[in-house]
């Protein structure tokens, strides 16, 4: 049996390393799943590493594990799988000039500089760099630059509730051409808000939430869809539910192999998981910086 302890770090580093210094320290907690937000995870690992607590997040900026850390966990692939091959595919359908626009949060950036490495490398040109801050909605301005460079190919690289705005804007001012998105256009509120005009988007991501539980793309995300349907009713809102579902699995397996709640024996244990099926794909921790995930999938609205 597994007792949940819940906190909202709403969206803010400040308040999600609160939540973790209350979780490790007053409810001394076994093991921590979360955060959804990478600069939130960046936020709390200093007291997560130092409290020697196993934490499987779900954040897919690559930063968070290349700070040395040995307590954290991913349950995903990063979003540097994403926009490598995002890059790859620019490349193989002969887009030459692309252009940029990413959110000026740590995802955002990273997203960016990654993407812009591979396509440079790729022997492709980036005329136009812009950015956006989270929850902004006029980008006239923006566009109006893009637009001036004469683009083969547009990436958008932000949070799932950005996602909707950006997109339509960018059809809206006049652009036709091929887009490239990050794994946020999975999210049924993008559809929602943006409707056609994410036709032509070109996405990498880890998984879809299919229409129904029949859909699904393999039988454990079936499974659980069927388990998910019988309890809430609906199908999950967006892929954080089987990102949230591995990061239990991934605790859970390595609570069970070290045979302990020592955190330093299932920190051990999660580290040399080697082929554990979950919703993502088969984990694969052993020999690799917290990292179990190794490739994505291209998908096309």
């Amino acid at each position: 049996p597994i007792r949940l302890i819940e906190y909202d770090d709403r969206s803010s580093p400040e308040q999600a390393a609160r939540v973790a210094t209350k979780l490790v320290l007053e409810d001394e907690v076994t093991a921590i799943v979360g955060s959804l937000h990478s600069g939130n995870i960046l936020a709390a690992a200093p007291v997560l590493e130092l409290s020697e607590t196993p934490t499987v997040g779900s954040g897919t900026s690559p930063s968070w594990l290349q700070q040395g850390y040995k307590y954290l966990f991913r349950s995903l692939g990063n979003s540097r799988l994403s926009v490598t091959q995002l890059a790859d595919y620019a490349a193989s359908v002969q887009m030459q000039r692309i252009a940029i626009m990413f959110g000026n949060d740590e995802y955002g950036t990273t997203g960016a500089k990654d993407f812009e490495a591979r396509a440079l490398n790729n022997g492709l040109k980036i005329v136009a760099r812009e950015s956006f801050t989270h929850g902004d909605r006029d980008f006239t301005g923006q566009y109006a630059r893009i637009l001036r460079q004469q683009p083969d190919g547009v990436l958008l690289w932000g949070l799932g509730d950005d996602l909707g705005s950006i997109v339509r804007q960018l059809r809206q001012s006049g652009y036709a051409g091929p887009v490239l998105g990050s794994e946020g256009f999975t999210m049924r509120q993008v559809l929602d808000v943006a409707g056609n005009t994410t036709n032509g988007v070109v996405l990498a991501a880890q998984y879809l939430i299919p229409e129904t539980t029949e859909a699904a793309s393999s039988e454990i995300m079936r499974n659980f869809l069927k388990r998910y349907y019988e309890n809430f009713g609906s199908m999950p809102a967006s892929d954080n539910a089987f990102r949230g579902y591995d990061a239990v699995k991934i605790i859970a397996d390595g609570i069970r192999r070290a045979g302990s709640l020592d955190r330093a024996a299932i920190r051990n244990a999660i580290q040399d998981t080697e082929n554990l099926q979950g919703i993502a794909g088969d984990f694969t921790f052993k020999g690799h910086t917290g990292e179990g995930i190794h490739e994505m999938q291209i998908y096309h609205v």
